[in-house]
């Protein structure tokens, strides 16, 4: 049977409340989905707290509301959206949201270009093959363009893990 855990122990375990922990169980009904003992406790799971976790740096550290984080996360719309559109909206009036999309979506350029530097090293890798096989006056060069390409590539990531790092000493 897999481990069990009780609404304390997940609260000990990631430094959140209780009444939070039952906060984002009404607004990620689906992906949590928290069973009931008899008597009506909660049993949380190891991919509750795996849940959990996502949904606090979601939340925490990447700043975005709950309404995007359900998005991101693939919860379908939950009850309580309303309150979440109308605490949303009279923050983006202040402007308290600008930095959180800001770096949120600085995140999601950075998974991008992670995920780009990944296929461009196993392309690479096919090319550097298929190039050694091959004559070519221009080889060496085209080997260069690519090296810098990738250069550039990574100093963009550099780049934008610094913003999010300053972004978030900043709040």
């Amino acid at each position: 049977m897999a481990e069990q855990y009780s609404i304390a122990e997940i609260s000990r375990l990631t430094g959140l409340p209780a009444h939070t922990l039952r906060y984002y169980e009404q607004q990620f009904p689906v992906l949590l989905g928290i069973e009931r003992t008899r008597g009506g406790h909660r049993i949380y799971r190891k991919h509750h707290l795996d849940t959990i976790s996502r949904i606090i740096r979601l939340l925490k550290d990447e700043k975005v509301s709950i309404k995007k984080a359900r998005e991101l996360l693939g919860e379908p719309n939950a009850a309580g959206q309303a309150e979440e559109n109308t605490q949303s909206d009279s923050r983006n009036e202040v402007g308290g949201e600008k930095n959180g999309n800001l770096e949120h979506m600085l995140y999601l350029v950075l998974e991008r270009l992670d995920l780009i530097c990944r296929n461009n090293e196993n392309r690479d890798t096919l090319l550097v093959k298929l190039l050694k096989n091959q004559p070519s006056e221009h080889k060496h060069e085209l080997l260069e363009q690519i090296a810098r390409c990738r250069h550039e590539t990574r100093e963009t990531i550099r780049l934008c893990q610094t913003v999010i790092q300053r972004g978030a000493k900043a709040n």
